[in-house]
């Protein structure tokens, strides 16, 4: 099947996974965070059918990386979102910004349980991961594996379609994927 699955990543979702993770006491960086909500995303729409945040993931060097929190943790602007207005304190020491000292609690009427318990599982799985031990477990994956294989440039779209379980129902869950993805 060669139709792509698309979302609209959700702004308020993204920056508050980030700050979940943030309450959790993880020490983050641009690089753990952006592994953890892809491991969430991708663990989410394994399990439930849909992503938490519905970010946008490209491969790049060290990885997948989920593009908006990523520019957001760098203190870029990212979908209309001013990076002062964040409910989390970012830093930058040498090449690498830190995420911390939140500000709020999350929102918990954006979020579904099956949300909160991934983000949980995944914080609890891997959020005492070291950088290498991130990048090797993600460099494993086929959906990062095969946007890294076909790109042209340093980043190339991961697909969500290939997030999926290699199994018999892949085409019938992508079918299904294709068809309630228009409407998130």
């Amino acid at each position: 099947m060669n139709a792509r699955v698309t979302f609209t990543p959700k702004p308020d979702k993204i920056v508050d996974s980030i700050l979940y993770l943030a309450l959790k006491g993880l020490e983050l960086d641009q690089y753990k965070t952006v592994k953890l909500l892809y491991l969430a995303d991708r663990a989410h729409l394994r399990q439930f059918g849909r992503p938490i945040t519905f970010d946008k993931y490209v491969a790049m060097p060290f990885g997948p990386v989920a593009s908006a929190a990523y520019d957001l943790v760098r203190g870029k602007k990212a979908l209309g979102i001013n990076p002062s207005s964040l409910p989390f304190e970012t830093s930058k020491h040498d090449k690498i910004f830190l995420v911390g000292n939140p500000k709020r609690d999350i929102d918990r009427d954006i979020f579904s349980r099956s949300d909160l318990m991934v983000l949980d599982d995944t914080a609890d799985k891997y959020g005492a991961m070291s950088f290498v031990q991130l990048y090797k477990l993600t460099h494993d994956h086929f959906a990062y594996d095969r946007a890294w294989k076909n790109r042209k440039t340093k980043a190339n779209d991961m697909r969500f379609e290939d997030f999926l379980a290699e199994d018999a129902s892949k085409d019938d869950r992508i079918s299904d994927l294709l068809f309630t993805s228009k409407g998130m």
